[in-house]
């Protein structure tokens, strides 16, 4: 049993202030990153993948493009797409792909397209929407829903040589006809057992305009079990080996980007769930340890606050630690050590020798050293042996250097 004065009781006494571990857990924060972690994971069980939207180029679905964009570049002809704020075709942009559009093409974007194609470029143009009104003006060419559901072509113009006379559409896609009455330069060049046009083709100044409804559009599905392939020679026949073939993805996607893959952080961040929460969850986390006062760092004092010591004062509490460390006697035989190795550094002599063999061996070295040398480096060796005071030891240190120096 121990008495109060008892270091024993001193020590309880210490153990029973401490507090426990657990009340010095900050539980508010703790319950904040519990709840974020159950957010991740429910947001991560819930999340389902994203379904590629038709006509995607980077989509290997059925209504996908990714088996043309591949043949395309196996071709030789470079492929580019319109990822970029504003609309705007390539540098040396040869043909281009516009499919079913989110965003409708403005007037002026139509004019530039037609103006483009005049000047020798060929555009495929994938069922333009009744919508996008300024598009289909500009070329004379309109969509409208199919009413037969005719599932097989017929070609009617020799435009494909050695292809099939009678290919079927492509039904993974939405089925539509081509309306050529406002276009009388678009010739036919697939049709369906009622007449109605599938596939056209129009002269536009040196250009062309291949129309072409969804069935008939280069997915996966329509390349790998309908020979759609054949459609793609004639296309071909207008572009320079090695022009750049360009897909509009700026009005396919707008402004949803739902197509796109999803290749960088900054795409998993704002496109799927656990983006979000991780978004919100590092906002909660913010907000909290902005209420409770927290800082990231330690606080930084203003220079009003810290007066800056001079050198001096450094130079003085350094010696005046070693001076308490009685570090003399260890300055002065590093002193000794350091006069031994620059000499002994150019010749052979060790230099852990004591400093009698040391001086004898160091008169016979070569380079030899004047005997007015010797003598100074013994003495030098010799005062620093004799336990120097505080002063001496630092002009001993400076006589070191000099010879240092003069022997070098």
């Amino acid at each position: 049993m121990s008495t109060p004065g008892s270091p024993d009781a001193a020590v309880g006494s210490r153990a029973r202030k401490r507090p426990s571990f657990f009340r010095r857990l900050n539980w508010p924060l703790v319950g904040v990153l519990l709840l974020l972690a159950i957010l991740l994971v429910v947001s991560t069980l819930r999340s389902q993948p994203a379904v590629p939207i038709a006509f995607d180029p980077d989509s290997t679905a059925d209504n996908g493009l990714r088996g043309l964009t591949r043949w395309l570049e196996n071709l030789g002809y470079p492929v580019r797409r319109t990822d970029g704020l504003r609309f705007a075709l390539p540098a040396g942009a040869t043909l281009l792909f516009v499919y079913p559009n989110q965003l409708s093409y403005t007037a002026g974007e139509a004019a530039a397209v037609r103006q483009w194609v005049e000047q020798g470029g060929t555009l495929v143009l994938v069922g333009p929407h009744p919508e996008d009104g300024e598009l289909e003006e500009a070329f004379g060419v309109h969509a409208r829903t199919q009413e037969d559901f005719s599932m097989r072509e017929q070609q009617t113009q020799p435009l494909i040589e050695h292809g099939a006379q009678a290919y079927r559409v492509d039904w993974s896609v939405d089925s539509a006809v081509l309306d050529l009455t406002g276009a009388p330069a678009a010739v036919p060049v697939l049709t369906t057992a009622g007449g109605d046009t599938t596939m056209a083709v129009q002269a536009v100044g040196d250009g062309v305009v291949w129309h072409l409804a969804p069935g008939n559009a280069f997915t996966n599905h329509g390349l790998q079990l309908e020979d759609h392939g054949d459609f793609l020679p004639p296309i071909l026949r207008t572009v320079p080996p090695g022009g750049v073939v360009v897909f509009d993805t700026f009005h396919q996607f707008g402004l949803s980007r739902a197509g796109e893959q999803i290749a960088t952080l900054q795409d998993w961040i704002y496109r799927t769930p656990t983006g979000w929460a991780t978004l919100f969850g590092m906002g909660a986390l913010g907000l909290f340890l902005v209420l409770q006062g927290r800082r990231l760092g330690p606080s930084v004092p203003t220079a009003a606050e810290r007066r800056r010591r001079e050198a001096g004062e450094y130079v003085q509490a350094m010696a005046a630690l070693a001076r308490r460390a009685r570090l003399s006697d260890d300055v002065a035989h590093h002193q000794q050590q350091r006069l031994k190795r620059g000499l002994a550094r150019r010749r052979a002599v060790s230099p852990d020798l004591p400093n009698a063999e040391f001086l004898i061996r160091l008169s016979g070295g070569e380079p030899p050293l004047t005997p007015a040398v010797i003598a100074t480096v013994s003495a030098t060796l010799h005062a620093l042996e004799a336990q120097p005071g505080e002063q001496q030891l630092v002009d001993l240190a400076a006589k070191v250097d000099q010879i240092l120096h003069d022997q070098s």
